[in-house]
């Protein structure tokens, strides 16, 4: 039962993490994109073009934060499989030399 809870919260971390991390990037992007074609233009509301482009631009940024986040939560995951496979193994070393 153990395991099933480990993975329930693992999981549950690693999708908070994702989606946090994706808004952030779209913010950021966006609202840079946005901050960029207003200082070179000085025209406020931009062109539907520069919305277009904006949102183009946070979604991509999206996605990478996501997929960034994603491989981290995976490496992290084997490397604590990792650890949980090395102590059983060396417990049973220890439990064989006895």
């Amino acid at each position: 039962m153990t395991l099933i809870l480990h993975l329930a919260k693992a999981a549950f971390r690693a999708f908070f993490r994702i989606i946090l991390t994706a808004l952030a990037s779209a913010a950021v992007a966006g609202g840079a994109t946005l901050l960029v074609a207003y200082q070179t233009s000085r025209v406020w509301p931009p062109k539907t073009l520069t919305e277009v482009a904006a949102g183009a631009i946070a979604i991509l940024a999206a996605y990478a934060g996501a997929l960034t986040v994603l491989i981290k939560e995976a490496i992290k995951g084997v490397a604590t499989v990792e650890q949980g496979v090395t102590k059983g193994v060396e417990e049973e070393v220890d439990k064989v030399k006895r």
